[in-house]
């Protein structure tokens, strides 16, 4: 309960607390469609999440808790890497390479590296002349800490907080920098019938890009999720996402795990997102994948369908995740 109350004061806070211009009138709802700038920064990382509607939010933990929830780099047991592509309409693609290390029994450090490209456009002068073609592109450079708070901590619950910071620079003809923060935080509760995870993030705070004479405003958006699990191999999760650059909408998401043996496993995921619902039809609010993991290694697949745009998105993730060797407190989280 304590900690509804603290997401709900910090979404508040957040709320009253923009700097001068971030905010307007249509902020949060279908009006504010098109009115930040940055809108990358939304683009989902992980084929995991992804799979599962972008239901994440409490259920995040390994590397790709950067983009997600920085609370949940402290459950990187000892090493995390991830890689991340995805393809989307057009000549668009997008990429990613992250990687979160334990530094101690409660401090995890994580770093990461994003890309956008748009692919090659046309240049013409005024008069329509061609000037060659150029590719614009996006870069993001990020780091993030994850700590655990032992003092909020016991034997039933396992509550942890996470900063993340980036910078943004993109490149179209004209180039432009931009900063932004992320917060985080995530509470396990293991005493009850069910155990489940609380999750809450703040993400995309700072100051935005500026090309000309005005600086966009940061697409800022708040999370509050939550994951049950009501038997072992069975995860359940649901988000409530709040864009400033759209209306509020929810995510759920389903994953079954499989275990052929010690050293290979898998997972079968699907989810529900209903922010395109009105936009690209029912179709495109679905989501499926998969998960294979050897040793060491895992690779996650993403399925989504693109509704009236028709081409499917399709996101794929590698990762490498080293098992805890450290305390015991660290082998159970």
């Amino acid at each position: 309960m304590s900690l509804a109350r603290a997401a709900a004061a910090l979404a508040v806070f957040l709320a009253g607390n923009l700097p001068a211009g971030a905010a307007g009138a249509n902020d949060f709802s279908k009006q504010a469609v098109g009115t930040k700038g940055s809108e990358f920064l939304m683009f989902d990382l992980g084929a995991r999440g992804i799979a599962l509607g972008g239901a994440y939010t409490a259920l995040t933990n390994d590397a790709d808790s950067l983009y997600w929830n920085p609370a949940g780099l402290t459950r990187v047991t000892r090493f995390s890497a991830s890689a991340n592509y995805a393809r989307h309409v057009g000549d668009i693609n997008y990429q990613s390479a992250t990687a979160a290390h334990r530094i101690n029994e409660s401090s995890v450090l994580a770093g990461g590296l994003r890309t956008r490209n748009l692919g090659t456009i046309s240049q013409t002068d005024l008069a329509g002349n061609s000037l060659g073609s150029f590719s614009p592109r996006d870069y993001i450079a990020e780091l993030g800490w994850g700590q655990s708070i032992y003092d909020l901590s016991d034997n039933d619950m396992d509550v942890s907080m996470g900063i993340g910071g980036r910078w943004i620079h993109s490149n179209y003809f004209l180039k432009a920098d931009g900063y932004s923060a992320d917060l985080g935080v995530q509470a396990k509760i293991s005493n009850a019938h069910y155990p489940y995870d609380l999750g809450f993030t703040a993400q995309n705070m700072g100051r935005g890009q500026k090309f000309d004479q005005r600086r966009d405003p940061l697409p800022l958006r708040l999370r509050m999720g939550g994951a049950v699990y009501p038997i072992s191999p069975l995860r359940l999760s649901g988000d409530i996402i709040l864009p400033s650059n759209n209306i509020m909408h929810g995510a759920v998401g389903a994953e079954y795990a499989l275990e052929i043996d010690k050293n290979f496993k898998g997972a079968l995921r699907a989810g529900f997102n209903t922010l395109t619902a009105s936009s690209l039809g029912v179709i495109s609010t679905l989501s499926m994948g998969f998960g294979i993991k050897a040793g060491n290694i895992n690779f996650d697949y993403a399925f989504i369908p693109a509704g009236v745009l028709a081409n499917a998105s399709h996101r794929f993730s590698v990762g490498y995740n080293l098992p805890a060797n450290l305390a015991h407190r660290t082998h159970e989280r």
